[in-house]
Parts: structure tokens; sequence; C-alpha cells
């Protein structure tokens, strides 16, 4: 083999290596959510449970600080 082929050669293996090695990643699991849902889970006015809260009494207040402790 003259040097331009062996050159050839060596470059078409490591592509070759980079692409396979490219394709090897772990899978990830996708969960689709339509971009006009709002996201699960507590937002900017709802509470932990993502529902809407205006008013909290004191009992319900150490309640949800409680859970939010647990979690």
């Amino acid at each position: 083999m003259d040097c331009l082929s062996r050159m050839t050669f060596y470059l078409l293996l490591a592509a070759t290596v980079l692409v396979l090695a490219g394709c090897g990643g772990g899978s990830q699991s996708f969960e689709y959510h339509a971009a006009d849902d709002p996201p699960p889970g507590p937002g900017l006015f709802s509470g932990p449970d993502g529902t809407f809260t205006i008013y909290q009494s004191k009992g319900e207040e150490e309640a949800v600080e409680a859970e939010v402790r647990s979690h």
C-alpha cells in the first residue's frame, strides 16, 4: 500500500469509529406535552398540587409546608 491509500484507509476507519461512537449514547425516555398545555406541578399562582390557591388557612399552610419538606 502506498502512503495515500494507507492515509485514506485510516481516515475512513477514524470516521467510521466516530460515527458509531456518536450513535451509541444511552437512550432517554421522552414524555410528550403539547406546547399549549400547562406543565405539571406547581406554578406561579398554584399550590404544590397544581391547583389555584387564593387563600389558605393557618392549618392548611402548615400542612403544605410539611408536605413540601417531605419531598
